[in-house]
């Protein structure tokens, strides 16, 4: 039996409602929250999940190398 690699992309869109005086500001308090985990200040609205998407197939060799 062959071992191949599949490369999956999958996307996941978030929505995001914050109160800020400028987009600017709205992005930082978004990132923010991202990263430390804190989202009191942000309201998640809605979620759009895409459908996973097979980028490529390719071999993969018996040492574990990819064969193009």
């Amino acid at each position: 039996m062959t071992k191949y690699e599949i490369r999956v992309t999958q996307v996941c869109k978030d929505y995001y409602r914050v109160n800020a005086n400028s987009p600017k500001e709205a992005e930082a308090i978004l990132w923010d929250a991202l990263r430390s985990g804190n989202k009191e200040l942000v309201e998640l609205n809605d979620t759009n999940d895409n459908p996973p998407e097979i980028d490529y197939t390719v071999q993969v060799s018996p040492e574990g190398e990819v064969i193009i």
